[in-house]
């Protein structure tokens, strides 16, 4: 091989790498905005409608527990088993929070830099699993109380 061949497969060899390399990079940016999306879709659930329904809830209950006070027998049986929901209800949406601000605790973006492309894209696979479960959660959560809260 005369040098300008080898210099000419050595280019080709950098570029190719380079190439491989920045394909990888972006990989990884896409997967991460793919999670980051899934993230941004639900904190507004979770900053608004949650804190609004818990407080609706709470509303309820103490609703409730007058309605018992002056209530007959079969009314008080009707009123624990809406406040047996309202406490289920209100517990879902503090599971929700919870696994919130779990996953946002320890979500570690900034060690993505320092993984292999392969290695920040399994992290970012499990990542959008767990927010996808997350996002299942907050959304379930929200709705079964508003459900509960405009049948009553």
């Amino acid at each position: 091989m005369n040098k300008t061949t080898q210099t000419l497969a050595i280019l080709v060899a950098l570029s190719g790498a380079f190439w491989s390399c920045n394909s990888g990079e972006e990989a990884v940016k896409k997967a991460e905005n793919e999670v980051f999306a899934i993230h941004d879709e639900i904190m507004p659930k979770v900053m608004g409608d949650l804190v609004k329904l818990k407080k609706q809830l709470n509303q309820r209950g103490t609703s409730l527990d007058s309605l018992k006070a002056n209530g007959s027998a079969a009314a008080t049986v009707r009123v624990d088993e809406e406040k047996a929901q309202v406490t289920r209800l209100n517990q879902d949406l503090l599971v929700a929070d919870s696994l919130m601000n779990n996953w946002m605790a320890q979500y570690n973006g900034d060690t993505l830099a320092k993984l292999s492309s392969d290695e920040a894209l399994n992290y970012l696979a499990a990542q959008k699993d767990q927010i996808t479960d997350v996002k299942k959660k907050v959304n379930t959560s929200i709705e079964q109380a508003k459900q509960f809260l405009e049948k009553k």
